[in-house]
């Protein structure tokens, strides 16, 4: 679990274009990450994969100035995106309701509970639930990506105790190369959390 508070500022709103153009100043403002579910884009092939999330949906008329504000975008993985499409049950004023909390406003990290025997989450608010249900944010893919987030920092901390071990072992060739095999997974797999496939200009070129 990787949801991060989203810091919205109205003196960043772009002063030309519409959301459509506006796609990577989102992305770099929600961390490249779904708010909703938490996966970065990388999984997904990149940011032209990912969509703008209008949190108060532009289809319901009342929302409709709310179109082009930069506050009202969020970045949003497919998946997330489809199951919300123009849901909007209620003010979030309050967690305890059925409603989509501010990203802004809420930091995610603090409606959910992660189950470390099956890495399904849980929420204690009836807006967590809520999302959980209508996102379907324990889908096999989310699991997947809580274990192996789970397992890299089980196996950093492993390293640490191995090399507390080696300086009191005088036969440490297999602890060496156990640290060494392990230490290279965990930074092959820590890669992808910081290579971008590209950025969007590099594939929208005229």
């Amino acid at each position: 679990m990787n949801w991060r508070l989203i810091v919205k500022d109205p003196q960043k709103q772009p002063s030309e274009g519409t959301y459509k153009d506006w796609k990577e100043q989102i992305a770099d403002e929600c961390f490249h990450q779904c708010v909703y579910c938490s996966i970065h884009e990388n999984p997904w092939g990149g940011i032209d994969h990912y969509h703008i999330d209008h949190y108060r949906p532009k289809s319901i008329i009342r929302f409709k100035h709310l179109e082009n504000d930069i506050c009202n975008l969020f970045y949003a993985c497919p998946v997330c995106n489809k199951f919300k499409l123009n849901d909007w049950p209620g003010e979030p004023d309050d967690l305890q309701k059925i409603c989509y909390p501010d990203p802004s406003i809420t930091n995610y990290q603090t409606l959910f509970n992660l189950d470390m025997t099956n890495y399904s989450i849980s929420s204690s608010y009836i807006s967590g639930q809520y999302l959980i249900n209508r996102l379907y944010l324990n889908r096999p893919q989310l699991v997947y990506e809580r274990r192996e987030g789970t397992l890299k920092q089980l196996g950093a901390q492993l390293i640490n105790e191995i090399t507390t071990m080696l300086k009191n072992c005088e036969d440490i060739a297999i602890i060496n190369k156990a640290l060494t095999i392990i230490n290279d997974v965990i930074q092959h797999l820590s890669k992808r959390d910081r290579i971008r496939p590209y950025r969007l200009a590099d594939i929208r070129k005229p």
